[in-house]
This record gives structure tokens, sequence and C-alpha cells, in this order.
């Protein structure tokens, strides 16, 4: 299988002196990458191009299309790679490579530490094609943790010509004299289009009750259904979505009548790519969800899952019994760091920095002030 848009013909016409390739190997990184996308589209001095890659292209495609910013190159992989990172890192090796070669962009933008970033940055140095890394200002002191996410945010930290960092972080120093401080560019994606969840957003964002996501489909999770009724009630200062197969369970019906209880069958991805970053807790019995759910901050609890717990491993593969338990652990050091408020203007911010590396104005920040610390 090939790229969906092979050929050149079909991208964007390039009028301008500069192009950048958005990368996103997963549904985190398109939320990041999306708002960035229309913010260069909007202010019309470089031309974006997004990248859909990484293990599962389709899904990411798919992300990009629920956001509203559709992917101009979707990199299908030629056969399924092996689970394991060094055959799923050669992998999109080697496709990055011939997209570099292919479009030779001014620079490349990469965001967090996932595979996916790690390797397109690899490939872009050696290609002498600048890196802009977005997500520098978050870091720990453990390369362990979280893994292998802190070590390939370190080697990008490395290659990197342009640092944007999304929060301030008390933990490193800076990158160096390039480090430009942006904000969260996730909070600049549209609201979800649902009026209750976006007042379920806005309330969890600005510190109101905390937010629990469970996602539920198969049978077997029927005990866990069972059990929201008593965590509710154990935990007056939560509230509670529902979506999946079994929402439509008999089980659910309790939950129906619950005044911080929302229950869905369907849950658009644009509305749970929301949720899940607002969220203190996502409970799920689907792997590839939870998987997603460290990349936007949110602890996950995988139900009955197949998970080899890794050094500083935000998800815990727990049996349906022990669910609510570890739900109201999760639930105790909650809130412990505050959520950074947003003044819709992260991904405008990206843009004017690439724009200033690339000369085309005198300096990298706007000119409305960034919030001071103790606003964010």
């Amino acid at each position: 299988m090939t790229e969906l848009n092979p050929q050149h013909s079909s991208l964007p016409e390039q009028d301008h002196d500069h192009d950048v390739l958005l990368i996103a190997g997963s549904r985190p990184d398109v939320a990041r990458l999306a708002p960035v996308a229309t913010a260069f589209a909007e202010s019309d001095r470089i031309r974006a191009l997004t990248v859909a890659t990484g293990p599962d292209p389709m899904s990411v495609h798919e992300a990009f299309e629920a956001l509203g910013v559709p992917a101009d190159i979707t990199q299908l992989l030629r056969e399924p790679p092996a689970p394991q990172p060094a055959a799923i890192a050669s992998i999109l090796m080697s496709r990055l490579d011939e997209l570099l070669v292919d479009l030779d962009p001014s620079a490349v933008m990469v965001y967090g530490g996932g595979m996916t970033a790690a390797v397109a940055a690899q490939v872009a140095f050696w290609r002498q094609i600048p890196v802009v890394h977005l997500q520098t200002g978050v870091g720990t002191e453990d390369l362990l943790c979280p893994f292998p996410q802190e070590a390939n945010r370190r080697i990008i930290g490395q290659l990197a010509s342009l640092f944007l960092a999304t929060a301030s972080s008390g933990l490193n120093p800076p990158t160096g004299p390039n480090e430009i401080r942006v904000g969260e560019t996730m909070y600049a994606n549209r609201q979800p289009a649902d009026l209750q969840f976006a007042r379920l957003v806005r309330r969890a964002r600005a510190g109101g009750p905390r937010l629990v996501l469970v996602g539920l489909d198969r049978a077997d999770s029927l005990g866990v259904l069972a059990g929201l009724p008593e965590l509710l009630d154990l935990e007056s200062d939560m509230e509670l979505v529902v979506f999946g197969e079994l929402a439509a369970h008999g089980a659910a019906y309790p939950l129906l009548q619950h005044e911080r209880a929302t229950v869905v069958h369907n849950m658009p991805l644009a509305e749970l790519v929301q949720l899940m970053a607002a969220s203190a807790v996502l409970v799920s019995d689907n792997p590839e969800l939870v998987a997603d759910a460290p990349g936007f901050g949110t602890p996950a609890v995988l139900v009955d899952g197949p998970h080899v717990a890794q050094p500083g491993d935000s998800i815990r593969s727990i049996l349906s019994p022990a669910v609510m338990t570890t739900v109201r652990q999760l639930l105790a050091t909650a809130g412990v760091t505050p959520v950074p408020t947003s003044d819709g203007l992260e991904a405008a911010r990206v843009e004017q920095a690439v724009a200033w590396m690339f000369g085309l104005c005198p300096s990298p920040l706007l000119s409305s002030p960034f919030p001071s610390s103790t606003e964010v």
C-alpha cells in the first residue's frame, strides 16, 4: 500500500517560500497538531502539510478528519509491523525518509516523545532538515518515567532547532535560546459540539467535579458497569460519562437516573478527545483507547486487558473486581496539578515562532502577552 495522496499535484498548491510537515503518529499527536495546521492556514505565511503516519496510520487519519483538519498525506504501511519497537521504528524510518526526500520540506514539526516523533526527528536530522519540537517544556528527572517517552523527548531535544514548550516545568532547565513557551495547543481545538459535553469539559477544567470517563464494549465488563452507581455514591465530587456497546445494556439503567452521570451509546471522536483530556481517570476495555490516554495526560485503567507494565507506566491493567478500588485511588490524587487556562492563542503562538525561525517576522512572540504563571 502507498500514500493516500501519492501525487504531489494532490497536495495544497505551493505558493509559499517555506513549508512544514506536521507529522502525527497517534491521536494525542493529532489533538496538538490539528489546531496548529489551522493556525498556519489562517496566517497564510507558511504552507503546513499534515502527515498521518505511525503504527496505525488510519486511526491518525480519522482523528485528523474528526478534528476538522483532513490529513494531506496518509502513509499506509506496506505490511503490518511486528509489535516490537525496533520493528515499528525500522518501517517508519524508511517510509518517513522517502517522504522527506520526495517533498524536501523547510522543516518538520513533531509533538512529544512518541515513537513516530523520535523517528521523524532522527530522519529529518540526517537529511539536514530543521526539526521543530512541540512540548519540550514537560519533562521529568527519570529517564524511565514515562517510558519510553521521556528518553525519546531528550533525544529529540538534541536534534531540534526550535523548542516550543507547552507548559513550564521546574524539573529541567531551558533547552536553549530557541525555547519559546506557547501553551497547550490541544486547548485550541474546537469545543465539543454537544453542549452537554462542552459544559462537562468546562467544569472539569475550571476545577469543578472530577470527570471519570468509562468506555465499555465487552460483555465480560458488565461487572464494572454494575459497580458505577456505588462509585458515584462514594465519590460525591465526581461526574461520570459512560459510552460504548454496554451503554445500551440494562445494567446501565440506574445511571440514566443519576444527575451526575451521562450515558451515550456512540461517542464522536472529536468529543472523545476533549473529554479524555479533561478527565481525571479513563476506564475502558479497549486497549487502543487506553494506550492513547497517557498522551492526553490522563491515567488509564484497562479492564482485564493483556497489558505489560513498563517503568513509569500510567496504564493499569486491572481485573474487573478491583477496578473501582483503583479508580478511587486515582481520584484521591487527581487535581494535584492545576489545569492551565487557555486564551485560545496557543496554536497562533506556534505559527508565529516558526515564522520567526524562517525570518518572516521580527519577533517569535505574539504582540499579546502570554498569561502569567499565576494564571496557568
